[in-house]
């Protein structure tokens, strides 16, 4: 007995080890190098007005409704109350918040190792689903995004709370009780963190079916089975009760809100490919995703050729349980962008349940091959990761840029600064998604001395800033003390409103404004073009470019009569060479006529590192 304790305390220490080099291969970077980006900003802030009375503690548990019909109903105070008890310590800087993001990761790595042994009685799957987990490539939103504190404590929660259950599930008297009364606690916790926590219950209740002793009748251990779920059932469901009572809904809104529209054969594959080959396609070359394709595939046909044994079977319930449950709430979720891994934290769930199969399938070759296949998927992930994070680095960077930018301005001209077209989403990682939020905290916590006024609008918010241009160009009113920030750097370029708007391009055809609002856009990738356009008639719109003997267009779009903002698309070919302007223009078709209209020159640039 002594013995068997030593040698799991030994391989939980070494498995401790190895996953925290493995994260921290890649977290310190995050650490040091990404700030506070876009929500990062209101949970901290959040924090540090309950701490100054502005806001009241109480606030986090009893919060204002919202309106009915609002594009957000969430209700997570746990993540709320963490950030509460850590500010006094971290302040406003960022690299506690990173810190506690990673001890979370790193926990829920370790709890499944411990909870695939004890199903599965094999300590190299627990350990190869632990490795697995923590380094995935598809974690690079997760662990290099605060805000992403969500999902890391929501599955930190969870995975305990099963983890407490199962050990209920195999204690007799009174601490079973005790264990499964914490279970659901620490349940009720998890779905106080994030929503999709329910989904530890179908895998609860499967650990309850596998756990109950043999009865005479299934009847009789169904009953069993659904007396030691009951307290964490029940519990949820009073949470989520609760939930609805604050919020006057069940869901989470209209914005982040399951729906079947959404789900299609294009949604199934982006999020096949976001699970087992994940990868930037700004940043990593095209070879890794066959090679992950390639290794993922194989560790899921081994997982299927381990479950001839009864205790892989065990364990492969509730990773097969994870990986359906979270690829179905994906698909019809959130827009998610494989290319540039744009939300790609809503795939930490189902991952999970990729490591806990792909540790089984690991578990499941020759002894001579686990380590070397082990050791070749962590090199793999590591490599990949690194390249997929890039965007989150590049993001932060660009937001120090902006930030000092703004505040040197301010500092300078002692005049309320307007900035145009701050990146909301920059390469797929959360720059400046919300202006209005982010600059408050900025004005918040600017340096001494600073009297920071104005106004920031982020690519989110390109259709009002569209009517504005349009009406200064309507006016000849220049704006006065306003910027756009180069997508390349961050750097703050002066504005110069276009004269040659608004402009009659036939009779019933009218643009009152148009642009180009991307300063040094990556080669590579699209631009936008927007325009402000009122049409008595349908028309075409589609933007062209030229380089020389070259050229291209972007896809083209159909708009119904009336006067509406427009955002068009144009790619830019990867083998521009940076520095080279490029000459954009506007086409219009009305019926037989075509119009043709000049936007000028948009100037590409090179990716950092390339």
């Amino acid at each position: 007995m002594r013995a068997g304790v030593e040698c799991a305390r030994v391989h939980s220490l070494v498995t401790l080890l190895l996953v925290v080099a493995v994260h921290l291969s890649r977290a310190v970077a995050a650490w040091t190098q990404v700030g506070l980006l876009s929500d990062d900003r209101h949970m901290v802030g959040a924090a540090v007005l309950r701490h100054r009375g502005v806001w009241s503690f109480a606030s986090m548990f009893a919060p204002e409704p919202p309106p009915p019909g609002s594009a957000t109903a969430l209700y997570r105070p746990f993540v709320d109350l963490l950030f509460w008890l850590e500010q006094p310590w971290f302040g406003v800087e960022p690299f506690g918040y990173h810190v506690t993001n990673s001890v979370l990761h790193c926990g829920t790595a370790l709890v499944w190792s411990v909870l695939v042994r004890r199903l599965s009685g094999s300590t190299a799957a627990g350990l190869a689903c632990a490795l697995l987990f923590a380094g995935w490539p598809s974690h690079s939103e997760a662990t290099h995004w605060i805000a992403a504190r969500t999902n890391v404590s929501s599955t930190f929660l969870f995975s305990s709370a099963l983890l407490l259950f199962d050990c209920g599930l195999t204690a007799r008297g009174a601490r079973r009780g005790a264990w499964l009364a914490a279970a659901t606690a620490v349940g009720v916790a998890s779905v106080g963190a994030k929503e999709s926590a329910v989904l530890m219950l179908p895998l609860a209740a499967g650990l309850a079916w596998l756990r109950a002793a043999p009865q005479p009748t299934r009847a009789a251990r169904l009953r069993q089975a659904l007396a030691a779920f009951a307290p964490l059932l029940l519990g949820v469901l009073a949470w989520l009760a609760w939930r609805a009572h604050l919020l006057g809904t069940w869901g989470s809104g209209t914005h982040y809100g399951w729906q079947a529209s959404r789900v299609g054969l294009t949604a199934c594959a982006d999020w096949l490919e976001l699970l087992l080959a994940p990868r930037h396609r700004g940043y990593t070359a095209p070879l890794w995703s066959p090679v992950l394709w390639l290794l993922h595939g194989g560790l899921l046909g081994a997982a299927v050729l381990a479950l001839r044994h009864a205790a892989a079977r065990r364990a492969a319930l509730p990773g097969a349980m994870l990986l359906a449950g979270g690829y179905l709430a994906g698909i019809g979720l959130e827009t998610m962008d494989p290319a540039t891994l744009e939300n790609a934290r809503y795939s930490y769930e189902p991952v999970l349940g990729l490591a806990v199969l792909g540790g089984l399938g690991l578990a499941a070759l020759p002894t001579a091959a686990r380590g070397v296949l082990l050791a070749a998927l962590v090199f793999v992930h590591a490599a990949v990761l690194d390249g997929n994070r890039q965007s989150w680095l590049g993001a932060a960077a660009v937001y120090r840029q902006m930030e000092a930018g703004i505040v040197a301005v301010a500092r300078t001209t002692q005049q309320p600064i307007r900035v145009l077209q701050a990146p909301g989403v920059h390469e797929g990682a959360f720059a400046l998604l919300n202006g209005f939020t982010e600059f408050q905290f900025m004005q918040a916590f600017a340096p001494e001395g600073t009297n920071l006024r104005g106004r920031v609008s982020s690519t989110q918010e390109w259709p009002a800033v569209l009517g504005e241009l349009a009406a200064a160009a309507a006016a000849g009113e220049a704006l006065a003390n306003t910027y756009v920030v180069q997508w390349d750097d961050g750097a703050l370029v002066p504005f110069a409103l276009d004269t040659r708007w608004p402009r009659t391009v036939a009779p019933g055809l009218d643009v009152a404004y148009a642009w180009l609002p991307r300063w040094r856009p990556f080669a590579g990738t699209r631009v936008p073009v927007q325009l402000l356009v009122a049409a008595d008639a349908p028309l075409e719109l589609q933007a062209t470019a030229a380089l020389g003997a070259r050229q291209w267009s972007g896809t083209a779009m159909r708009v119904e009569p009336g006067r509406r903002p427009v955002q068009l698309w144009l790619p830019l070919p990867a083998d521009l060479e940076p520095g080279v302007p490029v000459d954009v223009r506007l086409v219009l078709r009305a019926g037989d006529a075509r119009h043709e209209l000049p936007l000028g020159a948009t100037v590409p640039a090179a990716r950092p590192g390339r």
